[in-house]
């Protein structure tokens, strides 16, 4: 019996380690799928009933491309941030070009964003590729208020296009979007007249886009060559697991979204609501329960420590060995102490050293002086109380002097 209680101790120890790096790495909820295709789905996000956090973050997954689902039409996701509350997502492509019998085909586009996520002012920009043209963003933010911005890009003829790759406003333009839209429109000033550049620009395009994403090209505006190419772009979404404040959302323990010890809540920086977070020295899901675990950051030397590394709970400590120094382990190497350093380490060591002594030895030497007076003050007091003074005689002898 006494040689099966290590193995025992040694079986659970693996077990709960075991817990322990399943619950780390764990994106999804217990029994839920995990991925679709190459995109990773982390909680609150998920597939299928009891997957996911609430409504907006039920997503599906069809030929190993996840979609989000929203009240108007389904968009394909490229990627999700965690941590930084956002994702990507593909959205359409306004048109307008011209038929052979001089009449105009406009194709708007109308999207509205599932609950918890809004269109990102700081990701994307309203982009309009085409000569003589005139596009709008219109939309509605959680408010219900109607904003929009306009985009005019010209070019009277070809050799006017800016073949710099960038949208300088001569056949392509950029502009910035209002924060904060649940829902937005792009259209075409039908109005607005581009007959005398259909020869070569018979198409005009608008979308909303990620800023760094497009890079213009003048073959663009021939033809149907930007359709041809693109069907979609890339949209950057803004959520939220809430729409409280950090001050309110602790308050209600049934919705609150920050499950996991050891997290904490964040207010979005780019929306109305707040997001969760792991505390410093932990890595993983916080919106899962046990999901926030400690980084052990002595695994990966060099990026944390670069000198001798003790992993503690939460944190580490870093520190040089011997015969090595740094100003900052943390930050810079830990470099062998040289002769004239070692010298200089020395001397600094004895002058300190030296001194201490005097100062202990000064400090002493007080002290004992301070006894003394306090020793002659006694014996003064008592010679004044009673008045007589008992002294020896060389004889030996004690004589009472009054």
């Amino acid at each position: 019996m006494a040689g099966v209680v290590p193995w025992m101790i040694l079986a659970t120890t693996l077990l709960l380690a075991t817990i322990s790096i399943s619950a780390a790495s764990r994106t999804a909820k217990p029994r839920c799928k995990e991925t679709c295709g190459i995109l990773t789905i982390p909680y609150p996000f998920g597939i299928g009933a009891g997957c996911f956090y609430t409504d907006g973050f039920d997503v599906s997954c069809e030929h190993n491309r996840t979609y989000m689902h929203n009240s108007s039409n389904k968009m394909e996701i490229y990627s999700l941030n965690l941590l930084g509350g956002q994702a990507q997502v593909s959205t359409l492509i306004a048109n307008k070009c011209s038929n052979t019998d001089g009449t105009w085909t406009d194709g708007w586009v109308s999207t509205w964003t599932a609950p918890f996520f809004t269109l990102s002012s700081r990701a994307n920009k309203l982009t309009v590729v085409g000569c003589n043209t005139l596009a709008f963003l219109g939309g509605y933010n959680k408010k219900e208020q109607n904003v929009g911005a306009g985009c005019f890009s010209m070019c009277p003829d070809k050799q006017s296009v800016d073949s710099s790759g960038q949208c300088s406003g001569m056949g392509c333009c950029q502009t910035s979007i209002a924060p904060k839209l649940s829902s937005f429109n792009v259209t075409f000033d039908s109005g607005f007249d581009n007959s005398e550049v259909n020869s070569f620009n018979p198409c005009s395009y608008a979308f909303v886009a990620e800023q760094d994403w497009f890079r213009f090209e003048p073959d663009y505006l021939e033809g149907h060559k930007f359709t041809d190419k693109y069907k979609g772009v890339p949209t950057v979404l803004d959520w939220v697991a809430g729409r409280e404040s950090c001050a309110q959302a602790p308050k209600n323990r049934t919705s609150y979204a920050c499950v996991s010890t050891n997290s904490s809540c964040i207010n979005s920086p780019n929306a109305t609501g707040y997001l969760c977070a792991c505390n410093n020295g932990f890595a993983g899901n916080p919106y899962l329960e046990g999901g926030c675990q400690d980084i052990n950051e002595c695994e990966s030397p060099g990026q944390y420590c670069h000198g001798i590394c003790d992993n503690t709970i939460g944190g580490y400590h870093c520190y040089c060995g011997p015969g090595t120094q740094s100003t900052d382990p943390k930050r810079e190497p830990c470099n062998p102490i040289t002769a004239s350093e070692r010298a200089r380490l020395t001397k600094t060591f004895i002058g300190i050293s030296v001194c201490a002594i005097i100062l202990l030895s000064c400090t002493f030497a007080l002290l004992i002086e301070c006894q003394k007076r306090k020793l002659m003050k006694k014996k003064k007091g008592s010679f004044n109380k009673m008045g007589v003074c008992c002294c020896m005689s060389k004889s030996g002898q004690s004589k009472l002097i009054l």
